[in-house]
């Protein structure tokens, strides 16, 4: 059998597949951010700014109901004055709702200027980010984008996906904000922490957490650190039936999820083989048969190990 390890900037069937655009999140804690323009759409992207910990700077003459209001009652600074005097420096993000293609440029080219990353609503030619569909379980936030192909097709997917994340999923995520120093201290890196941390993914998909569940995870935390048989992995075998990713089923993609070690054969897609976790490791199997030692000699290191193998139905 081959180990297949290539450099991380190389095409592989296990790689990222292209990208129209790359998905970033800025941290925008107490930095300034700028929003010209005073619509009712102008105003929505203010109070995002603003929802993300940005000191927001409003320039706009005449202002919409919907942005008198968000200024009147949030924490924005209105200044009331023309396009041309929008103070773009020491801004950290900056977002304009231009009336015209010339007033577009002009806000890009100074965004460009100042080297301030800038979006002008409705005009993705002038834009040097976008802003996606949102699906907000802060600290988890989902961002969701079709390169401004299809806008409703983004809000028709954030749709699909509240409906699947419990809202108490926020809590789950403060909650491993809280916990990750205790673990870091309490558990060894690896086979230890990742057991735990499957522990807590699969509560926080199941239940909501209880008001003494931070205690109860650190307790579980000393459990596993106590437990001499943590070590010991396990060999699934995954049978694939389809090149299409999507009929793998729930199980099958979890086990993928978790294993450390995916033996894969020859003819397994690779767009099955993508779903395994990034860090694991990946071996093709050769014609040979896969040795229960081999096996045992990675149970023994704590090893999580699934086996593709295709398989075709009886003609």
């Amino acid at each position: 059998m081959q180990i297949v390890s290539r450099p991380q900037n190389s095409p592989r069937p296990d790689g990222i597949g292209q990208l129209a655009v790359l998905p970033v999140f800025f941290s925008l804690q107490g930095k300034r951010g700028v929003v010209a323009g005073g619509t009712a759409a102008a105003a929505w992207k203010a109070e995002l700014l603003a929802a993300s910990g940005a000191e927001v700077h409003v320039y706009a003459e005449a202002m919409s109901e919907e942005m008198s209001a968000l200024i009147a009652a949030g924490p924005f600074i209105h200044h009331a004055r023309r396009w041309a005097a929008v103070d773009l420096h020491g801004a950290a993000i900056a977002v304009a709702d231009a009336a015209t293609e010339q007033e577009a440029e002009a806000f890009l080219h100074a965004s460009t200027q100042a080297g301030v990353p800038c979006n002008v609503i409705d005009k993705p030619a002038f834009c040097g980010f976008q802003f996606g569909a949102i699906v907000n379980r802060s600290p988890v936030v989902i961002g969701i984008s079709t390169d401004g192909a299809a806008p409703i097709l983004a809000q028709a997917i954030r749709r699909r996906i509240e409906t699947i994340l419990p809202v108490s999923l926020a809590v789950w995520a403060q909650l491993a904000q809280q916990l990750r120093y205790y673990i870091a201290q309490t558990l060894q890196p690896g086979r230890q922490r990742r057991l735990f941390w499957e522990d807590f993914v699969n509560r926080a998909f199941g239940v909501d957490p209880l008001p003494d569940e931070e205690a109860k995870l650190q307790a579980r935390a000393v459990d596993i650190a106590n437990d001499g048989n943590t070590r010991t992995g396990t060999v699934t075998v995954i049978p694939v039936g389809s090149d299409d990713p999507e009929l793998l089923t729930l199980k099958a993609m979890r086990l993928l999820q978790m294993a450390d070690v995916v033996f894969y054969g020859r003819d397994v897609p690779p767009a099955i083989l993508q779903m395994a976790r990034r860090e694991a490791r990946r071996i093709l199997l050769s014609d040979e048969t896969f040795h229960d030692a081999m096996a045992e000699r990675l149970c023994a290191e704590g090893k999580q190990v699934a086996v593709l193998r295709r398989s075709y139905a009886a003609s």
